[in-house]
This record gives C-alpha cells, structure tokens and sequence, in this order.
C-alpha cells in the first residue's frame, strides 16, 4: 500500500492511536457531516484518539490541514465524500475534484494513509480512487469497517478480508470487499465530536439517523446501493438518546435523515412512542423523507404529537404510468390520501417531483402538474433530469441505448463518462428542446411550486436569486434566511421566505 509522498526529511515518529477525520463537504448552506460523528463516536469507544478536521468551516483547508497533521504522524487520515454532485442537472456541479485537491493536501503534510468514504464515495469506489490516486477506502457502514482497518494498520496485520474495504491489490487493479450489515443498527449517541452547535446556526438544522437501508425497487435510486437494500433500523431508546443529547446542546430542531421514515412503519411508531414517552414531543420540531404508502392517521397523529412539523414525500409523479415506470409501488390516489392525512394531523407538505425519466412526455409533465395543483400541497417541487448512477435499473437502461454520446435522452457530461463519474442526467428527448421552459409554463404563476430551472451559459448562474431556487448548493436566500434565525429542512424555509426582503 502507498502512504503518501512526504518529504524526504519528514519525522517518521507516529501516534498509533491517533486517527484524523476529516470532513470534505464545503457545499452552503453546511449540512453536519453527521457520518463522522457516529465514526468518530464508534472509534473513540475503541479506546482511539479521534480529531475532526472540519473544512466546511475554513477559507483556507491547506493551512488548516498543515496544523492538524504535524508530527507526530496519525495512524490513518479518514476522508468522508458525502455528494459527488449536487444532482441538479442545470448547475451539474461536480465535487469529485475538490475531493482531489483536499487528498493532494493531506498527502503534501502526512505520509499517514489516506481511507476514502462516505455516501458519495461508495456509489462509484473504484474510479473516485483512480481519480484521486489513493489506496485504501470504506465502502457502506463505516463505523465497523474503518475500525478494523484501522486496527489491522496499527498492528501491521492482513486488512484484506475486511468487509467493506477497497484497496490497491499490487497488480494496479482495486479489489472492493461487499460489506457486512448488521441485522439492526447500532451508533452511539453522544454527538460531541462535531461543531454541531455551530452546523445549527449556519444550517437551519441538526440530523440524526433512525435506520438504514431500503428495500424500494425505484430505478433510479442509489440509496439502496449505499446503505443496503433492507430496512435496518436502530433501537427507538437509543435514537431518543441522541435527540436528547442533541436538545442538551440547543438544538430543537431536526431532520431525520432516513430514506423513508415511515418504512418500516412499526419502527417509525416505535421511534415516535418513544418520544411522546420521554416527554420531548413539545421541545422538538423535526422532518422527515417518507413514502406515501404505508401512511395512515395513526402513524400521522404519533409523528405530529412527536414533533414532526413537516414531511418531504419523494412522489416523482402524478401519472400512473409514469410512477410504474420509475419502479414505485404505489399510484396517485396514494399521493393524494397521504396529503389528506397529513392535512389532518397538521404536518406540513412537500411533494417532490422527479420529472424526465424513460417514457416521459408533454402529457405525462402536464398531467403531473395539474394532479398536484389538486392535491394542494404546501410545496412542490419541479426538478427535471434523473441523474444516472452506475447499479441502478436506469443504468441499464441506458446502456442499452447505445453510446452515451448518441443518445437524445441524455444531457450533461457524455464523453468518456461510461462509468458515470461525471454527473449526466436523463430527460426524455420527448419533452423537447426546452423541457423546462414547457414545464414552467404548465405551472403558470402557481407560487406553491419550486421552479425549474434552465441551464445557462458557462459563467453564468442557472439559477435565480429568490426563493424558487430549487438547488440547496450554495444557495445564497437560504443563508440569508438561516442567519436571520429561520430553522427548518431546507424546503420549508424555502416556502417561509418566499416574498420577503432578507438582508
């Protein structure tokens, strides 16, 4: 294994039990890299001394870098990559090259290995580490995964039996061990190893995870691929032990970052009973992603009386034929019943619309838009293009349409891009050359709806200055709105700022 390239002259006196973690997410509004605090929690229970370097809050990564990682040498470097791309295809802004700059950093101060993970990282291992040139990486779970590494780098022994782990196998090829999930989760719940406080004042929210894992068949989605394709969900005791600790430090409100919350649903009633127990419903505002089948007035009622104030269902559509052909079990009257319920309870509504995939048209756009003005929720978004990830069923898809370069329905980066690195979306070419123009026009003036948005020349911004901005990456209105104390999932302080003045 490669360990970096010092200097020459460099000390080579190293800290066995010290692990550096750093943190490579620098989009804004900051999102709490929420992976490094269980990490970090999971290695330090080991009896390892942890530092999270954090670079969402620098101007200077380089500088700080040099600081931490003096002598004496960390046994290890762990790099957390969350978003290859901020999957919003008319910016198509593409991270992986700042994850390289930030590698190159790291490797001109220390010769401590360097572990690649995250999210981000574990949808496409294999050429996020030629493209960084680095050796070792976790893929899934981290918190097993990079302890037994990091174990087997201190005692010199064999690491490449260890689930999860991609590495260079001597022959220039890089081999990635599948990992192992446990049949439920466990992280701890302390939360001290992040700024937290500080991710709460200058990004609207703190995070926490329920479960991991799903077991939906959507065709685009890589979720499954990243954390598993079954629900694995963490004890409802040890989840409201994190919330505890997270209000102790003034956080009150939260977004529980499960692909579906309510899936399994006895698991999401077990969470909420749990709460309602302990008292801290009343102190605690949070939102949720979740499906809009399993969802009933009991679960609904539980979740408002646990302080949920807000869902985002992932919907993609208001046509039948178009949410059977991106692989969803349920079809609009679902939608539309999930939206009553939430009515009812007194949730606040996002429905988010996934619109371009395979057997979209001008019908199919038309007929989504007017389901949802019915529908009446109290937000909608219009975000068109499926970005295409490697595994999932649209992959296929395309890849039986030929070259990527030849092929209409695709729009982004289609030169040399077959393992889809670099981001690429799919809008049916049925929808035309101005997909969004048509799209914006069905909308009308309707202010219930996020935009979308088209893309614009290089140097100029595709998206607008207000509160229609769809794209929470450097998102100018929502740091405004964050520092003039709005709290919320970023959608609803979206909906709360529309039509005013923030300095």
């Amino acid at each position: 294994m490669a360990d970096g390239s010092g200097s020459s002259d460099r000390r080579t006196v190293v800290n066995a039990r010290r692990v550096i973690l750093v943190n490579s997410n620098r989009m804004r509004p900051p999102v709490a890299p929420l992976a490094l605090d269980y990490i970090g929690g999971r290695l330090s229970g080991a009896g390892l001394e942890v530092r999270v370097v954090d670079l969402s809050f620098t101007d200077d990564p380089a500088v700080w870098l040099s600081e931490v990682l003096g002598d004496p040498e960390p046994l290890a470097v762990g790099i957390t990559f969350r978003n290859t791309d901020d999957c919003f295809w008319p910016s198509g802004a593409w991270f992986v090259p700042r994850l390289a700059q930030v590698v190159d950093q790291i490797r001109s101060v220390t010769r401590a290995p360097i572990i690649l993970g995250g999210c981000g990282f574990t949808l496409l291992p294999v050429p996020i580490m030629n493209h960084c040139g680095v050796d070792l990486a976790v893929v899934g779970d981290g918190e097993d995964a990079l302890l037994e590494l990091v174990r087997c780098l201190g005692t010199g022994t064999n690491y490449r039996n260890v689930p999860g782990v991609a590495y260079r196998d001597g022959e220039g090829g890089i081999r990635v061990n599948p990992p192992r999930y446990a049949p439920s989760l466990d992280l701890p719940t302390d939360r001290s190893l992040i700024d937290n406080a500080a991710y709460f004042r200058t990004g609207g929210m703190g995070n926490i995870e329920t479960k991991r894992g799903c077991s939906a068949r959507c065709i685009y989605c890589a979720d499954p691929l990243v954390k598993g394709r079954r629900s694995r969900g963490r004890p409802a005791r040890q989840v409201v032990d994190e919330i505890a600790s997270l209000l102790h430090r003034g956080i009150d409100v939260l977004h529980f970052c499960d692909s579906e919350f309510n899936i399994p649903p006895e698991h999401a009633a077990a969470v909420c009973g749990e709460i309602i127990a302990r008292g801290l419903g009343d102190r605690l505002r949070w939102y949720t992603y979740a499906s809009v089948e399993p969802f009933g007035e009991e679960l609904a009622s539980a979740m408002r009386r646990a302080g949920c104030v807000g869902i985002n269902f992932g919907v993609d559509s208001g046509c039948d034929r178009m949410l059977a052909a991106l692989g969803r079990s349920y079809r609009r009257d679902a939608i539309r019943r999930a939206v009553e319920t939430c009515r009812r309870a007194g949730i606040t509504v996002m429905l988010d619309l996934l619109l371009g995939g395979p057997g979209e048209d001008r019908d199919s756009v038309a007929e989504t838009i007017e389901f949802v003005k019915s529908v009446n929720p109290d937000r909608a978004g219009a975000a068109l293009g499926v970005r295409v990830y490697p595994g999932t069923r649209l992959a296929e898809i395309v890849a039986g349409q030929g070259r990527l370069r030849d092929n209409p329905n695709l729009r982004g980066c289609t030169e040399q891009n077959n393992d889809f690195l670099r981001p690429v979306f799919f809008i049916d070419h049925r929808l035309g050359e101005d997909p969004a123009g048509f799209t914006a026009d069905r909308i009308g003036d309707d202010e219930r709806f996020f935009m979308p948005a088209r893309p614009q020349p290089p140097g100029c911004s595709p998206i607008g200055d207000d509160a229609s901005n769809y794209n929470y990456n450097d998102n100018t209105v929502l740091e405004r709105a964050i520092a003039a104390g709005y709290r919320g999932a970023f959608w609803d302080i979206l909906r709360q700022v529309a039509g005013r003045r923030l300095a």
